[in-house]
């Protein structure tokens, strides 16, 4: 039977012009072509995604309220057969400014693994720890940073940390002094805090001292000497933070470093300011 079939093509392959083979040779490209798209083997990995880098909607700053609240847990992204090639599990965000938020997706992702490479790719791009991806989520693009991949090992730590911070202004007319406007020492309050979009506390107010903001001032004499401002205020401020520690440093908010004289920023709803750490106190 064997010897009969090949017999046959044989005599069958004799008779094909070279339009015949041709088309024999894209059919089994074609053929080729499917089997890759179609049949290859697809593994979910977990993937967490700062969401902004290059969107149109993003800057330093992180998206925009608007943009940051597009996104919900259980978003999706179809191909065109209508299989799920990725899915949003989680979202952590926080207020970085009072118009912009950071926004942080865990996604399961359809990719494929490269035996030869050792890595996973989603369309077509590879997911490492600092490469982008695109995603389509129910009508919402994005396109962000890889910052962990299911697998790969954090070396930060979660700590709570406390500091001492100053408010500090600087007023382009009167140089001597850096204190702020009484309104604003009103508007802080002991107890206030800033929460993640999960209700964790990431900063809260522990103590606050006002007294009359301190001014150098030149008397007529040329003397230099250090008075009081009547209309602002020194404020000093205790502050629990919760940190991130990577090599035996601190970072709030994943990546503004905790150091003295800098400013972190502290957004609630009715206020928002920069304290500078002027102190640890316990870390």
């Amino acid at each position: 039977m064997t010897k009969k079939f090949l017999k046959y093509l044989k005599t069958k392959t004799k008779s094909f012009k070279v339009f015949d083979w041709v088309l024999i040779v894209f059919g089994l490209v074609a053929v080729v072509i499917f089997a890759i798209l179609f049949f290859r083997k697809s593994t979910y990995i977990t993937a967490t995604v700062s969401v902004g880098e290059d969107s149109v909607v993003w800057n330093t700053m992180g998206p925009k309220y608007w943009f940051a609240d597009s996104f919900h847990k259980g978003q999706v992204e179809k191909d065109g057969l209508g299989r799920i090639q990725a899915q949003v599990l989680n979202i952590y965000s926080y207020d970085k400014t009072p118009t912009n938020k950071t926004v942080y997706l865990d996604v399961k992702l359809n990719t494929v693994y490269n035996r030869a490479t050792n890595t996973y790719t989603y369309k077509g791009s590879p997911v490492l720890v600092g490469s982008t991806i695109k995603l389509n989520l129910d009508n919402v693009y994005a396109e962000g940073l890889v910052t962990e991949v299911q697998g790969f090992p954090d070396h930060s730590v979660k700590q709570n940390i406390i500091v001492e911070a100053q408010l500090m202004e600087d007023d382009s007319v009167f140089l001597g002094t850096l204190g702020v406007k009484g309104y604003l020492a009103d508007a802080i309050q002991v107890g206030d805090t800033v929460k993640d979009n999960h209700g964790s506390e990431m900063i809260k107010v522990l103590s606050k001292t006002v007294i009359p903001a301190k001014i150098t001032v030149t008397t007529s004499d040329g003397r230099v000497i250090e008075a009081t401002d009547p209309m602002k205020k020194d404020v000093f401020l205790t502050l629990e933070i919760s940190a991130q520690k990577i090599d035996g440093k601190y970072y709030f908010l994943n990546d503004i470093p905790i150091l003295i004289d800098r400013g972190i920023p502290i957004n609630t709803p009715t206020a928002t300011y920069y304290p500078t750490v002027t102190k640890f106190l316990s870390y």
